[in-house]
Parts: structure tokens; C-alpha cells; sequence
């Protein structure tokens, strides 16, 4: 399917199931996203969504300029995310009124043709993209819930660096699975990658599942069927753990444990909250117990970084809150009310166990929150500080093992023997997490060796090992880089394949020769990266600045920095930054989960692919904006009154 009037009995077939809408379009009110346009700024090279969104030429036919506009409509409802019913529903239609009449007649099927023929035409762009540059790419895969229907969607995507040295990330697959087995797995991404046309592989990342071990064993055994080129090393380092899931896995054992503690500071909250002279005589408490006012917001039960800040802030107000309990009698028989979910007595008031608990407690999210937004922070080369993350994390754990507090020593324990286990032994993770961080010039093997020394003791049998094993592996990558940039090789397996006698050709032996000097300007390059100094004077704290190192260095290192190109588009965790601290899944919103699996996968791809275009793809907010949000949802407290003088 490549034109749009091929389409549009399919399309209004997807659309009719969700909408309900009237007839079809004439040929005059057809979507603008057949007409071409001017280019618009800041748009990725690799993208042809720009067709869509562009006024035309004054000159144009008014008629030209009306399909424009509802081309331009259309991004605005697949970026925001917004329903196809938004364009009939009666705020809109009196807004168009009086400001956009060109919009008064737009009904859904009109936004929904038009942007299931964007992605069309975007997903024909990309197929030729894949096709022409044959890049090796590095997967992703998780499984989505859309709780209206019950159905599970299974997204896919792709991430590679460009000829410009820049990330580039795609959606290339939102499709429905029956189950979460293996077989399922291991078939959609097979069957993802022959619709692409994507033939090289170097990881996919994937959660702890069970079902995901025998997909990628699948996986992997049909990607060799395609040839010796297909992955790298064999497949030996195909698997990525996702060390997302690791987290929020070890976040959810942690707060388990916890469950009582903050579902009492949690009802806590609940009570200053929720009336004025409630947060009056809270505050007055703040007052006589001379504590510094600070940010109390209720936490979202799940996304667990608003649980963090909830209970660090609670614990700084500890003092006015045990003088609620001494001082306040409606506070106290708050706690004595049953809940109306489960009958059952509300949890609370926070005593002084209580609040010992939360103290353990946050010593050991803090650990895990800070490592989340620090890797959710990176733009694009996020796995060069995979390591630094994961080592960070076990240093402090270790730490903690050897606290005074027996309880926060046993807990530690517990924790880490956990971490050791979700990555299958912090001593067998996957080379490549390493291979990463030394790609950083800033970091190269010091920083790797220090971490060793760290963990395992300094000039342990551990670290050497590992020092050792990684080199070994980065020569052997090198070396296998190496062979594939000499065009001659191929020449040279060709004449041998052709040799019917089986006798050895000069032209093998030439080319055997060639390979083996390769091989030794691939080991050169290698150590001669690795000797000199880290380059901190040249680089930022953007990891940017680690692609654009390579950019400016990829003619020194011609063979290396291939390698780094597919090494650095490694992603160290298999959903977005945005649900970095989500512990209940990934759920579609009820909008989208009751259209048809198509439209679905075509608002969910162009969206992604429309953000990619336009150089806005939505991350994780930093620590210090995660407070100025606080500070600014308190100020829109309808319960706060203005201080005197303002």
C-alpha cells in the first residue's frame, strides 16, 4: 500500500470501528498529506513528515490550502496525543467559529485518513532509508497493556547513529500479541525486521521476563540463517538486560517491604491536605516545632520517584507531624475511620518505628533515584554511562552492607544478592556495558579499571580478569570491524566460494594477507586510543559530546570509531525515559486502547516519528525540575492563603 487512494477502504474500515462517523470524502476534501511543501527548520534530515505541515505559496488554490491546513491539524492532535473526538466536540467547534473557520467541518475520519496516510508515506520514506544505508541497528522491545480491551501490544524499536554522528531512535512496530511466550516474542521481531528490511543486528535490550531468554535464543538462530553478517560475534553479546526493569524490580521489593510505613506518612499527607484548617493547623505545628517550611505533595502510588520526594519531604516536617499526633485530636481519629475501598481500619498516624522505617527506606531510593534521572538525562549516547550507573549503585550497596544499623546492614545484604541475581552476576554482564564506557574518551579503560578496584578490591584477581577480558573482547570486535570495511574480503570469499576444485587461489592468499594487516591497524588504532590521556579538557557533561568527539576523531580512528558508531547506539534500558519510574507497567491510555490495533500503531509510530523530525522527544525532567514543579503546584494551592503584603 503506497498511495493514498490504494488506502482508503482500509483506512476508513480502521477508522469506522472507533468513530462512527458518516461518509466517505470526496476527492476535494482528501487529506493534504498528498501535496508537497517547502521544507520546514529544524527538521532531521532522515525525515519526509515535513511534506505535511508547511503553508503553501500564496498563489496556491484555496482548495490546496484547506487540505494544508487539516495536515497541519493533524500534527497538532498526534503530538498532543489528543482523540479524534476533540474535532467535533462543541469547544472546538465554536472556536473555529469565530478564530479557524477552515476547521468548522472537520470530523474525525477527516483527521484519522489523513493521519494514517502520514504514516504511511513516513513508513515508506524510513523502509527506503533502511534499504539504501543497511545500517546495523540496536532493538528494543517491551510489552504495552491497553486495559479497555485487555490486549497486549509489543513495541519495537530501532536506534542507530547516522553519517552525522547523531542518535537516531524509531518506533518501527506497535502490533498486538496473543502471549508472552517466546515462540510470540522471537516471531514478531523476526517478522518486524523482514517487513523493515533490516538485515544487521547488534543487541536488543529486553526485560528479566522468562519468556525473553528463549525469544532471543529463537531470535538469534534466525538472524544466522541470514548470513554471517548478520550480528556481531556470533550473536555472543545480542542480549541486553535492561537495567530499568533491574531497578524499578529492586524500587518495588524495597517499598514492599516498606508498604505500611508509607501507606501511613501517605494518609498522613492525605489529612493536612485535604482541608484549611486541616493545613492551617499543620502549619501551625511547622511554627511552634521551629521546622522550615517545605514541599509536601501527595505521591502518585505508581510512579515510585513521587513516593521518594513524598517521604523525603515528610521527613524533613517529622517533627510537625508527631506534634499532630500529641496536639491534634481530629488528626488522631483520622486514623481511627475506616478506608472506603476495603472496610478494613485506615493505616497510621506515623509513629516514631514508623518514621525510623522511611529513613531506611529512602537511604536506599536515593540510591536508585539518583542513578535513574542521571541515565534518563542522556539525549543520546546514554550507553556510555551505563556502567558508571550500575557500578554506582553496587559500590553503595556495598556500603550499606557494612552500616552500624543492623537493619539497614540485612536489607543491603538483601538488595544487593538481588542485583547480583537480576544481572545474571555482576562478573558475567555483558561486556558490551563496559565496551561502552570505554568508548567515552573521557573515561576510556581508567575509568572501567577504577570501578573494578572499587568492587572487587584493588589488583584483585577480579579486576584483572575483567581488565583482561574486556581488552580481549574490544581487539577481537576490532578486528571483526576490521575485516568487514575491506571490500577485498569479499572479493576474496567469492573466489574461494567459486573454486570448485578447492584448491587456494592467490587471490585468497592476497586477500588473507590484506585482512591480516587490517587486523593489525585495527589492534593499532585500538591501543593507541586506549594510551592516551582522557579528554577532559575537550569534552562537556553532555554526552553529546561523546558523538561529536567521535565525529571530530572518526578520521584518526577510521576502523575504531565504526565500532563505537554501533557500540554507542546501545540502549541500556528497553522503554522510554519517560516511564523510568513507572512500577506498574506500560499502560496505554483508555483513548488509545479503544481504537483498532492499526490506528493504534499509527498514532503511537508517527508521533515518535513526528518528535524525531522535530527535535523534541520528550525526557525525563531533572531532579532540580522535579522540585520547581513541586514549588509550583504549591503555589497553586487553592488551600493556601497569600502572606501579608502580597
Amino acid at each position: 500500500m503506497s498511495s493514498h487512494d490504494n488506502n482508503d477502504d482500509l483506512v476508513d474500515k480502521q477508522v469506522q470501528v472507533q468513530t462512527s462517523v458518516g461518509k466517505k470524502r470526496t476527492e476535494t476534501q482528501r487529506s493534504s498529506s498528498d501535496l508537497p511543501s517547502n521544507p520546514r527548520k529544524k527538521l532531521a534530515q532522515s525525515s519526509d513528515i515535513r511534506q505535511y505541515f508547511v503553508p503553501k505559496d500564496d498563489d496556491k488554490e484555496s482548495t490546496n490550502r484547506t487540505r494544508n491546513d487539516i495536515g497541519r491539524f493533524s500534527e497538532l492532535i498526534v503530538l498532543s496525543g489528543l482523540p479524534f473526538s476533540f474535532v467535533e466536540s462543541e469547544g472546538f467547534r465554536r472556536f473555529c467559529q469565530t478564530v479557524l473557520p477552515m476547521y468548522d467541518d472537520v470530523s474525525q475520519l477527516t483527521v484519522a485518513r489523513d493521519i494514517a496516510t502520514m504514516y504511511l508515506q513516513e513508513k515508506a520514506f524510513l523502509k527506503v532509508l533502511f534499504s539504501v544505508e543497511k545500517k546495523r541497528v540496536s532493538l528494543t522491545t517491551d510489552i504495552w497493556e491497553a486495559p479497555t480491551t485487555s490486549c497486549s501490544y509489543m513495541v519495537v524499536t530501532a536506534f542507530w547513529i547516522d553519517a552525522n554522528w547523531e542518535l537516531q531512535k524509531r518506533i518501527i512496530s506497535f502490533k498486538p500479541v496473543t502471549d508472552k511466550k517466546g515462540e510470540t516474542i522471537a516471531r514478531q521481531l523476526i517478522e518486524c525486521l523482514e517487513e523493515w528490511g533490516i538485515e544487521k543486528v547488534f543487541t536488543v535490550t529486553v526485560n528479566n521476563d522468562e519468556g525473553n531468554d528463549k525469544a532471543l535464543t529463537l531470535f538469534q538462530d534466525a538472524m544466522r540463517l541470514k548470513g554471517a553478517n548478520a550480528l556481531v560475534k556470533d550473536g555472543d553479546f545480542l542480549r541486553m538486560r535492561c537495567c530499568g526493569d533491574i531497578v524499578n524490580m529492586l524500587v518495588k521489593d524495597s517499598m514492599e517491604h516498606a508498604s505500611d510505613s508509607i501507606d501511613a506518612v501517605r494518609n498522613a499527607v492525605k489529612y493536612v491536605q485535604s482541608s484549611l484548617s486541616r493545613l492551617k493547623s499543620f502549619e501551625f505545628r511547622i511554627e511552634t516545632g521551629k521546622v522550615p517550611k517545605g514541599n509536601l505533595s501527595l505521591d502518585c502510588v505508581t510512579e515510585w520517584n513521587s513516593t521518594y520526594l513524598m517521604l523525603v519531604a515528610a521527613l524533613k516536617l517529622q517533627v510537625a507531624f508527631e506534634k499532630m499526633l500529641g496536639e491534634d485530636k481530629l488528626y488522631g481519629e483520622y486514623f481511627l475511620e475506616l478506608e472506603e475501598e476495603t472496610g478494613e481500619k485506615r493505616v497510621g498516624p506515623p509513629v516514631s518505628a514508623t518514621w525510623d522505617e522511611v529513613k531506611r527506606l529512602v537511604k536506599f531510593l536515593g540510591i536508585f533515584f539518583s542513578c535513574t534521572v542521571g541515565s534518563s538525562e542522556s539525549k543520546s549516547a546514554a550507553s556510555s554511562n551505563g556502567y558508571s550507573e550500575i557500578a554506582t549503585i553496587d559500590w553503595n550497596l556495598i556500603k550499606l552492607s557494612n552500616s552500624v544499623d543492623e537493619e539497614v546492614r540485612k536489607q543491603a545484604t538483601s538488595i544487593r544478592e538481588k542485583f547480583e541475581k537480576y544481572w545474571d552476576g555482576l562478573i558475567n554482564i555483558n561486556p558490551l556495558v563496559i565496551v561502552a564506557s570505554v568508548f567515552d574518551p573521557r573515561k576510556k579503560m581508567k575509568f572501567s579499571s577504577l570501578c573494578f578496584d572499587m568492587l572487587h578490591g584493588k589488583d584483585s584477581l577480579e579486576g584483572k580478569q575483567l581488565t583482561s577480558s574486556i581488552r580481549s573482547v574490544m581487539r577481537h570486535l576490532c578486528e571483526e570491524y576490521s575485516i568487514r570495511l575491506n571490500k577485498q574480503s569479499q572479493i576474496g570469499d567469492a573466489a574461494t566460494q567459486s573454486d570448485s576444485d578447492g584448491f587456494i587461489s592467490s587471490d585468497y592468499l592476497y586477500n588473507e594477507m590484506i585482512n591480516e594487516m587490517r587486523k593489525e591497524e585495527a589492534s593499532k588504532q585500538l591501543e593507541n586510543y586506549l594510551l592516551e590521556k582522557v579528554d577532559s579538557c575537550g569534552l562537556g557533561s553532555s554526552d553529546n559530546d561523546v558523538l561529536s568527539w567521535w565525529k571530530r576523531n572518526s578520521s584518526k580512528y577510521p576502523i575504531l570509531s565504526e565500532l563505537a558508531r554501533d557500540v554507542l547506539a546501545i540502549q541500556m534500558s528497553s522503554f522510554a525515559p519517560e516511564s523510568a519510574f513507572c512500577t506498574g507497567g506500560r499502560i496505554l491510555d483508555p483513548y488509545r486502547s479503544s481504537l483498532t490495533s492499526y490506528i493504534t500503531e499509527a498514532l503511537i509510530c508517527t508521533q515518535q516519528w513526528l518528535r524525531s523530525s522535530l527535535q523534541s522527544e520528550e525526557q525525563l525532567p531533572s531532579l532540580k525540575q522535579m522540585f520547581e514543579e513541586l514549588d509550583f503546584q504549591e503555589s497553586l494551592d487553592p488551600w493556601k492563603q497569600p502572606e501579608p503584603g502580597h
